[in-house]
């Protein structure tokens, strides 16, 4: 059973930072560091369909693994924000 947290919105806000800086540190260094980034960033967006009410976070996690080219879907097709996954 999962348990959702109640994180505030000033650790999403800072997740949206960190996700960013990370994409762009990764897009620097070229390919390959990304692949246990994308992983990572895999393992943020479903922690982020379960946990987070914000739709910014949620895009800006999916946009990011669209930049470093995973097209893999991620989330319920049926579950919150479901149109943002596979981006």
């Amino acid at each position: 059973m999962s348990q959702r947290m109640n994180r505030s919105d000033e650790y999403w806000n800072n997740l949206e930072t960190i996700v960013t800086s990370k994409v762009h540190s990764a897009c620097k260094r070229g390919t390959g560091s990304q692949a246990s980034l994308i992983a990572y960033l895999r393992n943020l967006e479903e922690m982020a369909r379960a946990e987070c009410d914000r739709r910014q976070t949620i895009q800006i996690i999916a946009s990011a693994r669209s930049v470093l080219g995973d097209r893999k879907r991620i989330g319920p097709d049926d579950g919150p924000f479901a149109h943002t996954s596979g981006l």
